[in-house]
């Protein structure tokens, strides 16, 4: 039998102030009973309010957010136990929500856990690396290396986030170098027996199908904006993940402060130089302040209008 899911409470995020957006949404999960939902709308990408809730409400949340196109998100918030066992972690993994009780208890009978210090290597790409992984804590990053050795980064992999999908399902070597962005876990499951699970278990392949599906869609939406946008937008669009929803200018989300201006240059699919020069235009129009090169706060209103290239022409 599959696992039962439970039913959600709604919540059109596209209608809240933003000065009190963040609060509404932490107000109304808080009153949920462990194992309960929350579904909120968007019209952006709400990579944002994962790193809110990340810091906010550390280990007492699963995160399904998914691209439905025409500007539509929709998010998944469950409130979990944070001391679950290996069986619960794994229905928290958006993958495996509906895969069968007896294909998870079978799983999780297999799972295996490896500590990784920040910046340590969990796979390399074009690697044959024989698990799917799974981050317990921490974040990984993807990123991919081009022949004259310039980096770039594909993007984080948070709690619950899978790795290696590709790998685990063609058997070729991974399509990314995958590390440690922080000190992290990863929960490893051989390949071979995420194959014999999906051969038995239809929800568990549609999970990863429709995973897959939202992979494609941001894989697309990166060539989109490495192909049309520029580097302003870029850097604007990356650091949006780090602005608090709020109104005015305000302390960026942990882990902005420590990001090298080398590091968004990666993100952003740039040089290091034109991510400088891209930083201080933002600087100067009063979307972010900057402490020694670092970012040290966003003003969101800001931000999105060079994100949505209204605010300035091209770096």
């Amino acid at each position: 039998m599959p696992i039962n899911r439970p039913a959600a409470i709604t919540l059109d995020a596209r209608s809240l102030l933003p000065a009190t957006r963040t609060t509404l949404i932490l107000e109304t999960f808080d009153k949920l009973p462990i194992g309960s939902a929350l579904e909120i709308t968007e019209e952006t990408d709400p990579r944002a309010l994962r790193n809110e809730m990340a810091q906010l409400r550390p280990g007492r949340f699963s995160w399904d957010a998914r691209n439905l196109g025409a500007n539509r998100w929709t998010v998944r918030l469950e409130r979990i136990d944070e001391n679950a066992d290996g069986e619960a972690f794994l229905t928290y993994v958006s993958a495996f929500t509906s895969a069968k009780a007896s294909t998870i208890k079978e799983l999780a009978a297999q799972m295996s856990e490896r500590t990784y210090k920040a910046g340590e290597t969990i796979f390399d790409e074009g690697e044959v690396w024989p698990y799917l992984g799974i981050v317990k804590a921490g974040k990984a990053i993807y990123t991919l290396l081009s022949p004259d050795g310039k980096t770039h980064t594909i993007g984080e992999r948070l709690t619950h986030d899978t790795l290696n999908e590709s790998g685990t399902f063609d058997g070729g070597g991974a399509t990314t170098r995958a590390e440690a962005l922080t000190d992290a876990t990863i929960v490893t499951l051989p390949s071979e027996a995420i194959i014999h699970a999906a051969r038995s278990d239809a929800e568990l392949a549609l999970g990863f199908l429709i995973a897959s599906s939202q992979a494609r869609r941001r894989s697309i939406d990166t060539i989109a904006d490495l192909a049309f946008a520029h580097v302003l937008q870029r850097v604007a669009k990356f650091l949006l993940g780090y602005a608090r929803a709020s109104v005015g200018m305000a302390p960026g989300l942990p882990g902005v402060d420590n990001l090298s201006q080398a590091q968004i240059a990666a993100a952003a699919g740039t040089v290091r130089d034109m991510a400088a020069r891209a930083l201080l235009r933002l600087k100067n129009a009063g979307a972010l302040e900057l402490d020694r090169g670092r970012v040290r706060a966003i003003d969101r209103a800001q931000l999105e209008a060079f994100a949505a290239n209204v605010a300035a022409p091209p770096v």
